[in-house]
């Protein structure tokens, strides 16, 4: 009767403590929007509306739970993408699976798919994943493609001409 009492007790105990760690888990599942801005660094945010005053970014394609203010229009090494930050990481995993498209945290990256370059930078910087992926991406570092002996845009694509 007295290990039974022991056993449940240790089971109470323990799942109460596996839940305040879950909070945590979950808090850090987030970037920040300054997370995000300094993460970024080596892209430049494009403006969200043009001379005329048209949105050149249409958020409203995207599902429900986008925070619209942080949410942005990028360029890396001339290639546009949009970061999109949601409520929550199940929203932007769920926006990814719907786009095929790449997610870290409450990120999603759009325009992203296909273009290597882009796939390699949020791969690298924000450990991001397509999750129609069986097999992710494993992106070229700049030290392999420096050792092959060609310039990074032209690193195997040798024979290709």
């Amino acid at each position: 009767m007295i290990w039974r009492s022991i056993t449940v007790f240790s089971f109470v105990i323990f799942f109460s403590l596996s839940g305040c760690s879950k909070k945590n888990v979950d808090a850090g599942q987030k970037y920040t929007f300054e997370e995000f801005k300094i993460l970024s660094a080596d892209s430049s945010m494009l403006p969200k509306k043009d001379e005329e005053g048209n949105v050149l970014v249409t958020f409203n394609d995207y599902s429900p739970g986008i925070n619209l203010i942080e949410s942005q229009g990028l360029k890396y090494k001339r290639l546009d993408y949009v970061a999109v930050s949601f409520a929550t990481e199940v929203q932007a995993r769920n926006e990814a699976l719907r786009l095929n498209q790449y997610y870290a945290r409450n990120w999603l990256f759009d325009h992203v798919e296909g273009e290597p370059i882009l796939e390699d930078y949020v791969i690298e910087t924000f450990k991001a994943i397509n999750p129609n992926r069986k097999i992710q991406r494993i992106p070229k570092t700049h030290k392999s493609e420096s050792e092959s002996g060609a310039p990074a845009e032209h690193a195997g694509s040798e024979g290709h001409h």
